[in-house]
Formats: C-alpha cells, structure tokens, sequence
C-alpha cells in the first residue's frame, strides 16, 4: 500500500521575514546557496526532501530538483537523494501537529501549480492547458507626455548600448537599450501605480503593496528579437511580480514584427511545463501590456527597411516588484 500524502507544517522563526536565505548541503561536500520567499514552493520541497531521507515523512517531493536561477536563464539540478542538509536563515522548523496562528501550511508540491492554476481558473488536471492574464491598455500617456518622450528618446541615440542578459549568452537577444532617466522613471512609476488597482485583479496574482518598479528604454533595430525566457526566478528575480512593455514608435510606423508571444503552460506530473501554443500581442502605439513575470515569452524579430534608429520599435520596460 503506497502512503498517503501529508500536509507538512513550516513555522518560520521570524514570521514577519520575507525572504529566506537557504543553503543545499549536497553529498560529496557540495552546496549551493539561493533565497526564496517563505511561501515559494521550492522551500517546502527541499525541506520534504531532507525531512523523508530517513523514512520519518511521506511527504512528496520531486525525485530531481531543478531549480531556476538567474531569471531562468540558467538551472541547478540534482537528484533528490543527493540533498543530505538544508539551512536556512531565519529557520524554518518541520512539524505535523497542528501548528500555532504564525505557522505555514504548505501542501507538497502542488502548492505551484495551484497557484497558477487558480492565477489563469484553469483545471489541475494532468496536460490541462494554462492560459495566462495579459492586460493591454490602450493611450497610456497623454500626447504631451509621449511628444516628450519621443523627443528624449531620439536625442538619447548615443546613449543606447547593446542589451545582454545575465549570463552573457550570445545569440539570445539582440536590441538596444538605455537606463531611463529619473524624470521619465518617476513618469512611468507614477502612471503604473494609478493603473494598479485596475490590473491586479486582471492578472489574478491577488493584491499586493508595490515595490521597486524598474525602468529602461529599449530599441529594437532591424533585426532585433529576444528568445523564449522568464523575468522571474529565485535569488535576485523572485520578487518580480508583473513585466510591463509600454510600445511606441515613429508615425507611420517604419518596422513589421516585434509581436510580443507570450505562451501557454500545461500540467504535467505535478509541474507546469511551457507549451508549443501562445497569445500574440500585437506591439499597438501608446500601448502597455501587462503579465506575470514568471511566465515564458518572447519578442519576435524586428524588420526595419529604413535601418534608421527613428523608426525602430522602441518600449519602455520593466518589472514589478512585491514590496
């Protein structure tokens, strides 16, 4: 008779912290360190792990461990029997008994999937589809605001440097991109702070008090695209909450392409997995597109026959953060 799943209980030591930082002690003298919020799935797998490696839980967990990281540009990945120890800073105590009013209910490992499935009210069924929120605001800024943009933006030309990611992998993204300067930063923080309250309940995350917004200009120039890839992961990225894109471009519009893929996931064993199918979001002028950060995406190839910078498909974008 196989055992019956359990509900594990996690107290946090330090009920008001909002990230824990946790070490993997890996057989063979190995470790690995990330940080995760405490309500991050990943924390109450690891801990199931350690916690059944002597028989003493029937918890389940994942027979190999893949870990996002940076983004989900990259990946730690190891076998579930290799994890001998797990610190964690505050701690994070393991118990069955019925827990006190700080404790945290964890169910292992559906509580991932059960968030984006309640997130898109798609089904947990096995190879269900997920289908993801995405909010597209039409006239974001008034014309004097855009005007103005416009004319910082094609007098910035010198400033826009060519645009990387982390792990510096070559062929993944080609565009162009500059730091937005503090007078357009507080422009855009303050107009996505006055649609908040609009857009939450529409990408389903629940409401949340706002943090660090990010903000950079991007041009994409004849021949521009970026790969499939994730905003948000653990460590650094996993308080990213919602991308935002915000389109503008020269009239009439001198590029074709540049549609914004943003794809579907499916369910499988336990796990969402990107699929093959995906909403296109067209690049509309004075637009803003809004979705979860997590989610994968791509920015298809950008043709500009003039191969002038002015008529380039230009965003402002960024992050949003959970405070």
């Amino acid at each position: 008779m196989q055992p019956a799943h359990t509900t594990m209980k996690l107290t946090v030591q330090q009920p008001s912290a909002r990230e824990i930082k946790i070490k993997l002690l890996l057989a063979g003298g190995q470790s690995a360190a990330l940080v995760v919020p405490p309500e991050h799935p990943v924390l109450a797998q690891l801990l199931a792990a350690v916690a059944g490696a002597d028989g003493g839980s029937h918890a389940p967990h994942p027979s190999v461990f893949q870990i996002p990281m940076e983004g989900g540009r990259a990946s730690l990945a190891f076998a579930a029997h290799q994890l001998v120890g797990v610190i964690t800073d505050p701690a994070v105590l393991i118990h069955g008994d019925a827990p006190s009013d700080a404790d945290v209910a964890v169910r292992v490992p559906s509580s991932a999937v059960a968030a984006a499935a309640a997130a898109t009210g798609a089904a947990q069924d096995q190879g269900a589809l997920v289908r993801h929120p995405v909010v597209q605001i039409d006239s974001f800024l008034t014309g004097s605001e855009l005007a103005w943009l416009m004319q910082l933006v094609f007098a910035a030309e010198s400033a826009f440097v060519p645009a990387r990611v982390s792990d510096n992998k070559e062929d993944y993204r080609h565009s162009f991109m500059m730091s937005a300067p503090d007078a357009l930063k507080q422009l855009f923080v303050s107009k996505i702070n006055a649609v908040m309250p609009e857009v939450m309940p529409q990408l389903r995350l629940g409401r949340f008090a706002v943090g660090a917004i990010d903000c950079q200009v991007t041009a994409s120039v004849d021949g521009s695209y970026f790969k499939v890839h994730t905003d948000a992961g653990v460590n650094e990225t996993y308080k990213r909450q919602f991308t935002y894109v915000y389109y503008f471009n020269r009239e009439p519009k001198g590029f074709t392409g540049g549609e914004l893929r943003v794809y579907d996931d499916t369910i499988r064993n336990g796990k969402l997995v990107a699929t093959e199918s995906y909403q296109l979001i067209e690049p509309r002028h004075n637009s803003i597109v809004f979705f979860q950060a997590a989610i994968m995406h791509e920015v298809m190839p950008v043709h500009v026959p003039s191969k002038q910078f002015r008529d380039s498909r230009f965003t402002v974008n960024g992050w949003i953060e959970r405070e």
